[in-house]
This record gives structure tokens, sequence and C-alpha cells, in this order.
């Protein structure tokens, strides 16, 4: 909503479009977009003193959140707000899902040794599949930005 329905966002969505226009228009793109980037730091520094008590704090403990947040910006389109919270609901569902009810999905067709090994591997594939996925038919992602 601040992005998309507020001048301040209409002020950084130009800027990203055309630094040079919003600039001649008389807006000091160079400081709005740091403070654009201090906000984004600020959020960061606050989901990382939100969860310190909740995770153990050591070096590379992002590492994963990482991962998990380039498979979203690719299934929801590179530059779409709306396509990466539409894509963080649909992969939390896949992973909870699938790491839920693989195992016994594979106990109905293999034997219960197997399907404990199989269930759990395929289980954390799952998001990369979907990822394979998405790629194969939308290249640009599930939301696609205006104008890619």
């Amino acid at each position: 909503v601040l992005v998309t329905r507020t001048r301040v966002g209409m002020l950084v969505r130009a800027g990203a479009t055309n630094p040079r226009m919003v600039s001649a228009l008389g807006v000091d793109i160079r400081r709005l977009f740091m403070i654009v980037f201090g906000f984004g730091a600020m959020l960061a520094g606050f989901a990382g003193v939100m969860s310190g008590p909740i995770l153990s704090v050591e070096p590379g403990m992002g590492d994963g959140v990482l991962i998990l947040a380039f498979v979203v910006i690719v299934i929801g389109g590179i530059g779409s707000i709306r396509g990466a919270f539409v894509s963080a609901l649909i992969i939390g569902l896949v992973d909870t899902l699938g790491r839920s009810f693989m195992t016994d999905i594979f106990k109905a067709f293999l034997a219960p040794a197997a399907a404990n090994q199989v269930g759990p591997a395929i289980a954390s594939m799952l998001i990369y599949l979907l990822m394979a996925g998405v790629l194969f038919f939308r290249p640009s992602g599930l939301f696609p930005a205006a104008g890619r």
C-alpha cells in the first residue's frame, strides 16, 4: 500500500524507472533512495531483533532465508510486490503441506521403510520443483512487474 498508494511510493517508483526525470522535477533522488535504503535497513534490523531470542544467533544464519527469498522472487516475478506476497503464501503452503503429507502419500504405493526415506527428501525439493515448473511455463513469474 505504501508503494502503490502514497506520494512517496509514487516518487520511489518514478525514481526507479527514470531517475534523471524525477531529479529534473526537483526531487533529490539520491536523498530519497538513501531514506528508502535506511528504512529497509531499519526493517531488517527490527526483524533481526525480533528473531534473535527465538533462533540461535550465529554467522550465516540467514542463508536459508536468503535462498527462500530468491525462490519467492523468481516465482512471483522480479519487481512485483504482489507476486512476492502471493508466491510467499504459495511456497509456505507447498512446503508445509509437503513436509506434513509427503511420507503418507508415498506410503500409499511404496513400502513404509522406503516411504520414510523418500518422503522427506522429495518434500524438501518441492519448492524447487515448483520454481522449475513456473520458470518452464511462465519465465517472467506468476505476476511479472509492469513493463517487463
